[in-house]
């Protein structure tokens, strides 16, 4: 028997005493190995039953289930979370009904890890499947203290109240810690215990050169750091208070980004570099394809594209990047128009700043699309930001690398589980044309 439970972004529900809220899902995409869209249709398919009810029979038996998450990352393997209805027999033929969170992954994990926190791994179709019961990450073995409030009290030393914000099986996790005995909020941010080094080092970095990030708070090597939150409010909601009467206004939000960005610490160039989303655009032109397939040449037009401005652009200096610069990890002070903090500083490292803009723009003119009654006027807000992006960056780079940005949300539209998903994807398409024109 397969129970269907709708559980749209947002919702907040309890499995075995862990609170979990807007748990994000990634937009499933086919890579050009059939051997992931074999693996995507076990996981996310019918036969998923089978394989469940095999890997958690030393659990009790499957009664219901639902798919709730899908993250691909072509290349590294599929992770599927499931909400699962499970039998447990107690003795003497007696059993007990509860709902837990199980996740299923063809990614490459700590087997060791996966048998000491009792999962499994089963052979399906010649795929080799991981599975196991939140909290209980192989890979994430802090996962547990920061989503168990008795442990993670006993490491704090004070009463805290918790909830899991963000979760993506095997790469991080995110809590929000409120401290009973204070009104301040906290963060933990939970990753590979390897991560955690370089996470901390880019955090105190921006803290001696006094961008306002988070601040750390505690640290725990086997995977999880805790900061402090920042002030103001995120620049998604300054966007959505956007009138054509304070676009003019509005400037002086844009020369404090300007200047934020120009406050990263130098030292930040010799940190390890990562691709920008342009530098990666065949590979989300294939992933847009594969949301809107009828799409798929159009897709790759767009990253050919892309490809042939950036061979003639001036891509400017090596300077120290943010590498995520978008409203979410952007917060403004409401009364002096200032940043106020910005967070995910995990990317911080060598690059052009054109590819932080390209970020900010990019991300921005995929909004009237995604929400158009609530940013009704950030059109023309991105029409006034631009040009003055452009005296800055050569207009060239940041047309072909905010297309890359905007390319690389097309599949993700599917994450918004509406039923009309596939007309947001072709907006965003439409969109990384435009940036193109």
């Amino acid at each position: 028997m397969r129970l269907a439970m709708k559980l749209p972004a947002g919702t907040k529900f309890s499995i075995n005493g862990y609170v979990f809220s807007q748990l994000s899902s990634s937009a499933p995409s086919r890579s050009v190995s059939e051997r992931e869209r074999t693996v995507l249709g076990l996981l996310a398919g019918g036969d998923a039953a089978q394989m469940l009810s095999v890997a958690l029979a030393h659990r009790g038996i499957v009664r219901s289930w639902n798919v709730h998450t899908v993250h691909h990352r072509p290349g590294a393997g599929i992770s599927v979370g499931y909400s699962v209805v499970l039998d447990h027999e107690t003795g003497n033929g007696a059993r007990t009904r509860y709902h837990t969170y199980v996740v299923a992954t063809s990614a490459r994990i700590n087997e060791e890890r996966l048998l000491a926190c009792e999962g499994r791994t089963v052979s399906w179709r010649d795929v080799r499947i991981h599975v196991w019961e939140h909290p209980h990450d192989p890979q994430l073995p802090a996962l547990e203290k920061a989503c168990d409030q008795g442990l993670f009290e006993q490491w704090l030393g004070e009463e805290t109240d918790i909830e899991l914000l963000t979760y993506r099986p095997t790469r991080r996790a995110v809590v929000k810690i409120l401290p009973l005995d204070s009104e301040a909020t906290f963060f933990g941010k939970v990753m590979e215990p390897g991560q955690v080094p370089g996470v901390v080092s880019r955090l105190r970095m921006l803290e001696r050169s006094g961008v306002p990030a988070p601040r750390v708070s505690r640290v725990d090597d086997a995977g999880l750091v805790v900061t402090t939150a920042v002030s103001g409010m995120p620049l998604n909601k300054v966007y959505a208070s956007v009138h054509p009467n304070n676009i003019e206004r509005m400037r002086g939000v844009l020369d404090s980004l300007a200047d934020t960005l120009d406050s990263l610490p130098m030292v930040a160039i010799g940190l390890p570099a990562r691709p920008a989303w342009a530098d990666r655009c065949e590979h989300y032109a294939h992933a847009a394809g594969v949301a809107l397939p009828e799409q798929a040449a159009r897709s790759r037009a767009v990253a050919q594209r892309i490809r042939q401005r950036l061979a003639n652009a001036d891509m400017g200096p090596l300077v120290p990047t943010h590498g995520d610069f978008y409203e979410a990890n952007i917060f403004i002070d409401q009364a002096s128009g200032r940043v106020s903090g910005v967070l995910d500083v995990d990317n911080l490292g060598p690059g052009y700043r054109v590819h932080d803009w390209a970020c900010l723009l990019g991300h921005m003119s995929v909004l009237p699309g995604l929400a158009p009654k609530t940013y009704p006027h950030v059109d023309q807000l991105l029409t006034d930001w631009t040009a003055r992006v452009a005296r800055w960056v050569d207009p060239q780079a940041l047309g072909a690398c905010a297309a890359g940005v905007v390319l690389s949300l097309v599949a993700g539209a599917r994450r918004s589980k509406k039923k009309n998903w596939q007309v947001e994807a072709l907006s965003r398409l439409e969109v990384a044309e435009k940036w193109l024109g």
